[in-house]
């Protein structure tokens, strides 16, 4: 289960089975995707694509070393990504960051 913040443990990510983004290595654990657009929550309401709250599952996770910081809460360090390939069209003009697209 998340933590109040939406962030999850390295536990949770492994038992998801999802693929997770390294900032420090610039790799993803494992690419299932061809090609996928993956944002976070706060990118996803930037761009009017919203995430459905407890429907939508994320479609893979960022490690962020920061977060928790000024908290006691360090396990929490994954953010939960958004599969957003479909509204391409809506993010067409925004500038990706590595961590928001897999691609081969």
């Amino acid at each position: 289960m998340p933590n109040a913040q939406g962030r999850y443990t390295k536990a949770e990510v492994v038992a998801s089975g999802l693929p997770y983004y390294i900032p420090a290595s610039k790799r993803w654990t494992s690419k299932p995707y061809r090609f996928a657009v993956l944002l976070p929550e706060s990118r996803c309401d930037r761009f009017r694509v919203p995430i459905t709250r407890n429907r939508e599952k994320p479609s893979a996770f960022l490690y962020s070393a920061s977060a928790g910081t000024g908290t006691n809460d360090k396990r929490h360090r994954y953010i939960p990504l958004y599969d957003r390939t479909d509204a391409m069209q809506a993010v067409a003009d925004a500038r990706l960051y590595p961590h928001e697209i897999m691609k081969e």
